[in-house]
């Protein structure tokens, strides 16, 4: 019972513990992993912005030596026509311009440091609308040409008193990626939507993606690119040129798991931690509930000096005090029970005795009288003679009675205490059944001991002798014949005989009185063959049982502790109807 406590106790602490915590653990990781997707678009966001400012930068600082070029170099040339090829190249080299062209009033190109070979031919750049400051330039490459992305700032100007235009600027390419990529730590790439491509690093996954869905002010979003997630962010330049900025999916997979490990792993050692907090406090909160229990089977097999050790100040401390309280009363009533039942069982005694003894002494009695009366009549010694071999005979029958009566009485107070030896219980009843078999004409026997019965501590006559008593009381309850059962099995702690007959049965008061000395219900019973049964059971620290009702035979059932010596007390005989 008190384990069965204590475990609905740990039950009651997992329902109540263990969802919270595993509720908590997985909505903090949720949360957790929820910021780490916000913390990478953050940080998306935040290299866009990072490649847009050094954008700016660039643009700034090659406006300004754009303008020194169209107002301080300029003005001073006097080139040789044949020198205006090298004219740029050499400007640009001062002013650290990679692209930078000289543009005469009709778009002709005067001077290329990007590309020589346009040297007189109509400018070929790729626009931006709107935007004049994003071109794509024409660029010597090898032995051909190629188109690159420049930031471009434009300033007029004057060549030998000529009106020219002034264009230089930083190319945005694959190396200048490669660096904002490494600066900031996510890829990056441009979209030219226009001519439907990629500008990124040579190794950039983001050109194999065909074709991203880039619309409005700001675009985001998953992608699969080459059998890897990405977490992008992409932000236009312009309508037409947007910059993408991508981090595998994977190392955010990566952190998320690592932090729901970390965080599930702290959940189980809390939960480990709590679950032996809840055992120690379940087994003190169980502990005094356990030794009730104890004590309380204490009193239900008889002693009833049982106590509990009262805990001042709680409920349970209150429950053991009044468990104290109860035995102490129950303590008082069974002597008050075991002195009124003394008191009735010597009434009882002392009557059946009387009334035993008073049979046989009635006929003596009528025999001296019947022998006085014929000595006194006047020639009545002849009758007396004539009377007195009848009536020496009646008297001595009935002394013979009132020394049977005696002797059982004395046999019934003396009974020996038992010598417990390991005694076979299928071997008692195979010594009762061969004494009786004689006496079982007419009676079908049946005989049921199961092989695991084997030994109990016994006095091994003193057990045949109860056996015995019960077998011929069953037999005497068949004169007409019927079926005797014997059945010997094992049981909790001990063996079980069974004794069963299907003789008339007995009703509710036979069954009350059944043990009481003197007490009978056959003709000529002196009344004491159960008793001694239930003395001897009783000495052995048994109990015994018996279900009859009218017209359905009646079984008795010994139950025989297997070590009585281990045994506080016997609880009293049961009764039971069928």
């Amino acid at each position: 019972m008190t384990g069965g406590l204590r475990g609905r106790l740990l039950a009651a602490f997992v329902l109540v513990a263990v969802p919270p915590v595993v509720l908590l653990t997985a909505a903090v990781t949720a949360l957790l992993a929820r910021s780490f997707a916000q913390s990478g678009d953050e940080r998306l966001r935040g290299a866009i912005a990072a490649a847009f400012g050094q954008m700016d930068r660039q643009l700034r600082r090659s406006a300004a030596e754009v303008t020194a070029v169209a107002v301080e170099d300029l003005p001073q040339q006097r080139p040789d026509p044949r020198a205006l090829t090298t004219l740029a190249q050499a400007l640009g080299r001062n002013r650290a311009l990679p692209a930078l062209e000289i543009v005469d009033a009709r778009d002709r190109v005067v001077s290329s440091r990007h590309w020589l070979a346009g040297f007189g031919l109509p400018e070929q750049d790729g626009l931006f609308p709107g935007d004049d400051t994003l071109r794509v330039e024409r660029v010597n490459e090898g032995y051909g040409e190629a188109e690159r992305l420049a930031l471009m700032a434009s300033r007029p100007s004057l060549l030998n008193g000529s009106p020219v235009l002034v264009r230089g600027g930083t190319f945005v390419d694959a190396e200048f990626l490669s660096e904002l990529s490494e600066l900031t730590g996510v890829r990056l790439a441009l979209r030219d939507r226009v001519r439907r491509r990629w500008i990124a690093p040579p190794s950039s996954p983001l050109a194999a993606w065909t074709e991203p869905a880039l619309a409005g002010a700001e675009a985001r979003g998953e992608v699969m690119l080459g059998g890897t997630a990405f977490r992008f962010s992409a932000a236009p330049r312009h309508p037409d040129l947007w910059l993408v900025a991508a981090l595998p999916r994977g190392e955010l997979d990566r952190l998320t798991g690592l932090v729901r490990g970390v965080a599930f792993g702290l959940a189980a050692a809390a939960l480990v931690g709590a679950a032996l907090a809840a055992v120690l406090l379940s087994g003190r909160i169980a502990r005094p509930v356990r030794e009730l229990a104890d004590q309380s089977r204490r009193v239900a097999s008889g002693d009833l000096a049982a106590a509990v050790d009262a805990t001042p100040g709680d409920e349970v401390g209150e429950l053991a005090r009044a468990f104290n309280a109860m035995t102490a009363e129950l303590r008082t009533s069974r002597e008050r029970l075991l002195q009124t039942e003394r008191v009735a069982a010597w009434r009882e005694m002392a009557r059946r005795l009387a009334h035993e003894l008073k049979n046989p002494l009635f006929p003596i009695q009528l025999s001296i009288e019947t022998l006085r009366r014929a000595w006194n009549e006047p020639g009545g010694r002849e009758r007396f003679a004539a009377l007195f071999r009848e009536s020496s005979d009646t008297v001595l029958e009935e002394l013979q009675s009132l020394r049977r009566i005696i002797e059982e009485f004395s046999e019934f107070a003396r009974m020996p205490r038992p010598e417990l030896r390991p005694v076979d219980v299928g071997a008692i009843v195979e010594q009762v059944l061969a004494l009786y078999q004689a006496r079982a004409a007419g009676v079908r026997i049946e005989k049921d001991v199961a092989p695991e019965v084997g030994t109990v501590s016994a006095d091994r006559a003193l057990l045949a002798r109860a056996v015995g008593n019960l077998v011929a009381n069953a037999l005497e309850a068949m004169p007409d014949g019927g079926t005797l059962r014997l059945r010997a099995a094992p049981a909790e702690g001990g063996v079980v005989l069974e004794v069963a007959d299907t003789g008339p049965g007995l009703d509710e008061e036979q069954r009350t009185r059944l043990f009481t000395p003197y007490y009978t219900t056959k003709k000529g019973g002196t009344g004491l063959g159960l008793a001694i049964v239930q003395g001897i059971v009783s000495d052995h620290a048994g109990r015994i049982e018996v279900q009859s009702a009218p017209g359905e035979g009646t079984t008795f059932s010994l139950y025989l502790p297997r070590d009585p010596a281990a045994v506080v007390s016997s609880p009293p005989v049961r009764e039971r109807s069928a």
